[in-house]
């Protein structure tokens, strides 16, 4: 199941009953951090999808039909890689970045997922293609530019093979990403009167979204 494509698919299904509302998937994004020979080497990202689309999920794979919240291991196997089948190109909505410029990182690999609290978390790999010096300071944001999905880091990355580094996160506005898809909208249709707006795919960017600044230089 390609995990772009199946959003936009769930946007579409929602479109009639949400009049076009974005966005339609709700995701808290947890990042682990991994270092080794003081260079950051990969990224664990974690995503806690909201109950709403993990229950469409669930129903769409005909998964926990007694409705009692518990996966038998045969349903769990198959839960494995609901998300995972990315498109080429697909940039997994983390972005990494140094002075504005940004990190090259490999595609998602490793997938594994859960059913936890009526909550679909799955959690994936990505490594850099160049390990990052440990004392280079680095921006990291979690978005999706499409806003098709709304992401938030709630809690702050984990360090493993360091010590935790200084952390300026920084909460990004919802309201600010809401405005920018609807100016984005209204300049496309603006175009082309005949496009529907639920047909529509706009970029609006890393507007409101959430960041992290890590220091792990001297004194970090």
């Amino acid at each position: 199941m390609n995990a772009r494509l199946t959003l936009m698919s769930l946007a579409l299904t929602l479109a009639p009953l949400a009049a076009g509302a974005h966005p339609h998937v709700f995701i808290d994004a947890g990042l682990r951090l991994s270092y080794r020979d003081d260079a950051l080497r990969q990224v664990q990202v974690e995503w806690a999808y909201d109950a709403f689309y993990s229950l469409l999920i669930i129903e769409d794979l005909d998964l926990d039909p007694d409705g009692d919240g518990i996966l038998t291991q045969d349903e769990l196997q198959r839960l494995q890689g609901f998300d995972a089948d990315w498109e080429p190109g697909f940039d997994g909505r983390l972005f990494l970045s140094v002075d504005d410029r940004p990190v090259a990182m490999g595609p998602g690999t490793d997938f594994k997922a859960r059913y936890q609290d009526g909550q679909l978390i799955s959690t994936h790999l990505r490594a850099l293609e160049t390990p990052l010096a440990e004392d280079v300071p680095l921006t990291i944001q979690v978005y999706d530019p499409e806003y098709y999905v709304q992401f938030s880091m709630p809690d702050a990355p984990v360090f493993t093979g360091r010590a935790p580094c200084r952390m300026t996160q920084q909460t990004g506005d919802p309201q600010a990403a809401a405005k920018a898809y609807d100016d984005a909208v209204e300049a496309a249709l603006a175009q082309d009167d005949s496009t529907q707006p639920e047909m529509l795919t706009v970029d609006i960017g890393n507007v409101g979204a959430d960041q992290v600044r890590i220091d792990c230089g001297a004194g970090g």
